[in-house]
């Protein structure tokens, strides 16, 4: 017992001691934000290099979705309400001129009944921004006659096509027409296949009437000519089928979601040249920027 522990007490003692390391620490994960920046701001200079390789009216878009996105569906990216454009004027004693915005308005199908207890004042103002609204609209149509002109120049076909537009005031808004000939100018003979520079006028007329809060109906007409008896393809097919067609353009091209409210094939019910069932005259397509009334406006008011 003696000896074991004298031979415990002459075993050396050894302490181990581990030398600190001095080489680079570990960078955890500050590389992947630093990355992320950097590819963040990558993606945004192409971008903002893909943005100017554009139209003018894509870049247009594109500037009106970033100042209002709340504006455009999130799902199609198509604008939902029109352009705001300052078109009233009210005048308010010791205040001056505030101008207001011209605002969205529903559908006539979607309206309730109007109370009628609105005071005078109220209604007279409407009655006088409805007519200012219709000024807006006879506006709108200078600036169309005046951009084709312009556009005339640069393509020839265009100009062409001038001689077969009619613009018409009536109670119920402007009427665009786009009058057949013989050479058939808008579409292909028999059938809903709209040219190439029909697309282009109608890509410009969607441009400006975008710009409108007013409503669009497209109607789509023919001549009282008929298909074999044998076709089961007939003039209601086919009028309603140039006026789809003529929507779908309009849409794609500048209008806001929801501007059109109605498409509607006429066959040849509606003639513009009755005495003449068979003239040429009675073959378009009718665009209706329809007028907004004092109702509609009042109902705004009365929200």
């Amino acid at each position: 017992m003696a000896e074991e522990e004298k031979k415990h007490k002459e075993e050396p003692i050894i302490i181990k001691k581990k030398k600190a390391h001095h080489g680079h620490a570990a960078h955890g994960g500050s590389w992947k934000v630093a990355y992320a920046d950097f590819v963040t701001a990558m993606m945004a200079f192409f971008i903002v290099m893909w943005i100017l390789g554009q139209s003018e009216q894509i870049r247009q878009m594109v500037s009106s979705y970033f100042k209002d996105p709340g504006a455009f569906n999130f799902l199609t990216g198509k604008r939902t309400v029109p352009i705001k454009i300052d078109i009233f004027e009210h005048e308010e004693t010791g205040k001056g001129k505030d101008k207001q915005q011209f605002v969205f308005f529903l559908p006539p199908e979607q309206q309730d009944t109007l109370a009628e207890k609105v005071s005078d004042k109220l209604r007279k103002q409407a009655a006088m921004d409805s007519v200012k609204a219709v000024e807006r609209v006879k506006s709108i149509a200078e600036e169309i006659k005046n951009l084709f002109s312009e556009s005339s120049i640069q393509n020839p076909n265009l100009k062409k096509l001038m001689n077969y537009i009619q613009f018409e005031f009536t109670k119920e808004g402007l009427r665009i027409e786009l009058i057949e000939s013989s050479e058939s100018v808008f579409f292909e003979i028999g059938s809903a296949r709209l040219k190439p520079e029909a697309k282009e006028l109608l890509k410009l007329l969607a441009q400006e009437i975008g710009k409108l809060p007013n409503y669009v109906e497209v109607e789509g007409h023919t001549d009282s000519r008929q298909y074999s008896k044998t076709s089961t393809y007939t003039n209601w097919e086919l009028s309603a089928d140039r006026a789809n067609a003529a929507r779908k353009v309009l849409e794609e091209n500048g209008l806001w979601e929801g501007q059109i409210i109605k498409v509607t094939g006429f066959a040849d019910k509606k003639l513009k040249n009755p005495e003449n069932p068979f003239d040429l005259s009675n073959r378009r397509v009718t665009l209706l920027v329809k007028n907004i009334s004092t109702e509609e406006i009042l109902r705004n008011y009365t929200k």
